[in-house]
């Protein structure tokens, strides 16, 4: 089993020519529930979060007990999760009441699908996973701990336009990537310029362009490799996954722990967020993830995905 975290070193930032700040990635649910909890537990001047679902009660414990201690605590919650309806209320009325500003998520997007916190205007935290239970006790998830100001910054930027219900700036600064309009041109043009391995672990694999772009790796000669759940994926994800297997792709369908990651590599490229590969959640959803290179992070990320491709069975 690939190790629970890894401290990743800085690559160059061409734009800037400094370096970025270092990422930790961790691994869950081999990490345990205390590892994310505890980095929200930290915040002692501010929390700014996008989440889908919150529905965990310590977690939403720790997040009052920083409001009622003077913690500016600033959080969008999704009012309408798909086939989850109301699951967000009790959050929402348990912060309100502790002194926290919450708001319902801009109609703006379908869904907001974003799993993100900033602690401290200092720290950003990229998940794949929701604050249930399930997200932080069972399911493969992943989780990005970034320092770098430039990135915390353009979070926090998206998450005051989203709280103001406008437009944020065109292009994020840094490494953060946002649908509905950086995730999938950039998701496009690293899967169409890997010529050596690309790794995927999956909840939803079912846009026609991104399937059509593994299945182009593959026959450009690149080794494609996709996990994805056993149980509870979507009839337009087996049929994805079926198409890509015919393809010379390699699929499998994982039992345990069940898939909910949302992870690209392609060759040393990284991505980690809340986007699953489907027309929603790249056209119409708010989706927040990180584009990372750091060689560690796509080593560790990589790894575990050929852990549970291991472990899994053909479509």
């Amino acid at each position: 089993m690939a190790c629970a975290a890894v401290a990743c070193e800085a690559p160059l930032d061409a734009r800037t020519a400094t370096p970025a700040a270092p990422v930790h990635v961790l691994v869950e649910p081999d990490a345990g529930p205390d590892a994310v909890r505890g980095l929200l537990a930290a915040a002692r001047r501010s929390i700014a979060m996008e989440m889908y679902l919150l529905t965990d009660g310590a977690t939403i414990d720790v997040l009052a007990a920083r409001a009622r201690a003077g913690v500016d605590v600033r959080v969008v919650l999704e009012p309408h999760p798909f086939e989850a309806d109301g699951a967000n209320d009790d959050a929402f009325a348990r912060l309100a009441a502790a002194g926290a500003l919450v708001a319902w998520s801009s109609p703006r997007f379908a869904l907001t699908h974003a799993k993100t916190a900033a602690v401290d205007h200092a720290r950003l935290c990229v998940l794949t996973l929701n604050l249930t239970r399930a997200g932080l006790a069972g399911n493969r998830e992943f989780a990005v701990v970034d320092d770098d100001a430039r990135d915390v910054a353009a979070f926090e930027a998206l998450v005051a336009a989203d709280l103001a219900g406008v437009a944020p700036p065109a292009r994020a600064a840094g490494r953060v990537l946002a649908s509905p309009t950086t995730t999938r041109p950039a998701l496009a043009a690293a899967l169409a310029r890997a010529t050596r391995a690309v790794a995927v672990e999956m909840e939803e694999l079912s846009d026609a362009r991104l399937v059509q772009a593994l299945a182009d790796a593959r026959a450009r000669g690149a080794d494609v490799s996709v996990a994805l759940p056993a149980s509870g994926a979507s009839a337009a994800t087996l049929g994805a996954a079926r198409a890509l297997a015919g393809a010379d792709v390699t699929v499998r369908l994982v039992d345990a722990p069940q898939v909910h990651a949302k992870a690209v590599v392609a060759d040393g490229w990284l991505y980690l967020g809340s986007a699953n590969l489907t027309t929603a959640s790249l056209d119409a959803n708010r989706e927040l993830g990180l584009a990372l290179t750091d060689a560690a992070a796509v080593r560790l990320v990589a790894r575990t995905i050929a852990d549970d491709l291991a472990r899994g069975h053909p479509p």
